[in-house]
């Protein structure tokens, strides 16, 4: 069995970033916010089932035969979606906020940069 592609790996890890975000989304949404906001917990649900939808779309790539130009196209497309809680991140960082362990804007931003990253250089790779 061969090694998993920079594709595959940057799929994978797309789905394991975002299942994390999309449970937290949907069913605890006012963690997402230092006060809470129950007006937002729609917003945030609906925000956690686009993200499962990107899951979904990740996992039909994953399970492609071949990985091909339409697959690059995917994940450059989902690529694009981690230039949004990067910025977020950052924009935390500036400001001095610090947050948990799992809520540090430094790992958001680390883990989104690293996402998008690998996404857009496997699907280079295969264009």
């Amino acid at each position: 069995m061969s090694p998993p592609s920079l594709l595959q790996t940057s799929l994978v890890l797309h789905m394991a970033v975002e299942t994390m975000a999309t449970y937290t989304y949907f069913f605890r949404p006012s963690a997402t916010f230092s006060r809470p906001q129950p007006v937002a917990h729609g917003v945030l649900r609906q925000y956690a089932l686009l993200l499962l939808c990107t899951n979904i779309i990740v996992a039909m790539v994953l399970n492609r035969s071949a990985h091909d130009k339409l697959s690059a196209q995917i994940t450059a497309a989902v690529a694009l979606y981690h230039v949004g809680p990067f910025v977020r991140a950052v924009a935390r960082i500036r400001r001095g906020d610090k947050g948990d362990l799992l809520a540090s804007p430094w790992l958001h931003a680390v883990v989104h940069l690293l996402c998008g990253a690998c996404m857009v250089a496997s699907s280079f790779s295969l264009w």
